[in-house]
């Protein structure tokens, strides 16, 4: 498994894709606030999760078992297992760190965020890819509020970032989030299917996205088999094992 390929698969997780289609149309330079967004977001204070990830684009074609774990404006925790009980690669997110390992390399990568966003091209931190992850609305920045048929249609713009959000008016549940850089024109385009309940609030067990860079389209899915939340305190275990080397990005 290459080191890009085993970096994608933990991107992927933050972003997770389906086939290839036409990214829509995204936001526009929104300047005023109108209407009332209707959503339900998914509140707790732990989250864990197994699932199935895929990633595809020009040069690769993978599936894999993933496990995650959530504390809540905290800390988000990737294991990657391709099977056989082997873990492949372990990420963990808080506010201001991004760390990766590759157990199959022994590396391992200890940075901040503008490790992601030279990779893709695109100003995200922590608070975006949690909210992508779980398919929750952030109301922040200059908003437009719009009703489209059975969707609520809300363009956003936040600093370099441009947002279009989708909330279905049946189960008041993101049903499309469009993310654009204004500065690279990069776009991830990710579609929330197969809900579910989760307490009292749908909750999306199927995930797709799709990022734009630079005119090639890389395409990831996600698909939650169980999915759980409590208070009760999770583990989010991340020790490099000291004969793994360091790699240093410019």
């Amino acid at each position: 498994m290459s080191k890009h390929l085993l970096l994608c698969l933990c991107t992927l997780f933050l972003l997770a894709g389906c086939k290839k289609e036409t990214i829509p149309t995204t936001a526009s330079e929104a300047t005023a606030t109108v209407g009332r967004v209707t959503v339900n977001n998914l509140d707790f204070s732990y989250l864990s999760s197994k699932g199935q990830i895929t990633f595809n684009d020009k040069n690769d074609n993978l599936s894999s078992g993933v496990s995650l774990r959530i504390k809540k404006d905290s800390v988000i925790w990737v294991s990657v297992q391709p099977g056989l009980g082997i873990e492949a690669a372990r990420m963990m997110l808080t506010q201001d760190s991004v760390f990766m390992m590759n157990r199959l390399q022994k590396e391992y990568i200890a940075t901040d965020y503008r490790f992601l966003r030279n990779k893709l091209n695109v100003d995200l931190d922590f608070e975006v890819l949690q909210a992508i992850l779980l398919g929750n609305y952030q109301s922040q920045g200059s908003e437009k509020v719009m009703d489209e048929g059975n969707l609520q249609h809300i363009q956003q713009a936040r600093e370099n970032l441009l947002f279009d959000y989708f909330i279905g008016l049946q189960n008041s549940k993101l049903q499309q989030l469009n993310v654009q850089d204004k500065n690279t024109s990069n776009t991830i385009t990710v579609k929330y299917n197969s809900f579910d309940q989760i307490g009292a609030v749908p909750f999306a067990h199927a995930l797709a996205a799709q990022v734009l860079q630079q005119g090639e389209i890389t395409d990831f899915t996600l698909k939650h088999s169980r999915v759980a939340i409590s208070d009760q305190v999770l583990d989010f275990p991340f020790a490099v094992p000291s004969d793994y080397k360091r790699l240093t990005f410019n």
